[in-house]
């Protein structure tokens, strides 16, 4: 088993963020901007900003992200994500902790995110790492063709 290294994502890594991003959490539909490198790496810029890198020692190198970024009195998880072949190897906490932790020095309450009411694995693994409902989005997540936009739910955690 590969040992998992976190280290702090910058600018110069938005591309990689980019790239873990569509395959971690699916592309964006269509018309839709998605993450791109610039918009990645404008994002990283933005006072406050932190994201996380998790980098695996096989050749698989990087694996997993995190970005958030101080949104008023509280911090916003943007996203975290892990590629799929390394999930449920503790990869999503060790990113989640670099982000409170980010929070936390920054003197930040809560850290806050919106989840996809449907997406049960999401869901339950912030439920597990002490995040509860507060709030909903009606219609936050556009429309894949064919599909519905879907609620999301809005999670806060106290730090």
């Amino acid at each position: 088993m590969s040992k998992i290294e976190v280290i702090a994502a910058e600018p110069a890594h938005a591309a990689i963020i980019a790239a873990l991003h569509a395959e971690a959490l699916g592309a964006a539909p269509e018309g839709a901007t998605g993450w791109s490198a610039d918009w990645v790496a404008r994002v990283l810029a933005m006072p406050g900003a932190a994201a996380a890198l998790a980098l695996s020692s096989d050749r698989a190198g990087p694996v997993g992200f995190a970005v958030c970024l101080p949104a008023g009195e509280a911090f916003d998880l943007l996203a975290i994500g892990v590629l799929p072949a390394h999930r449920r190897a503790g990869i999503a906490r060790k990113l989640l902790a670099r982000c409170e932790n980010s929070a936390r020095a920054a003197g930040a309450p809560r850290l806050m995110l919106e989840v996809a009411e449907d997406n049960t694995a999401a869901r339950g693994f912030y439920r597990s790492t002490g995040f509860v409902e507060t709030g909903r989005r009606r219609g936050y997540y556009r429309a894949r063709p064919g599909a519905a936009p879907r609620d999301a739910l809005v999670l806060s955690k106290v730090l």
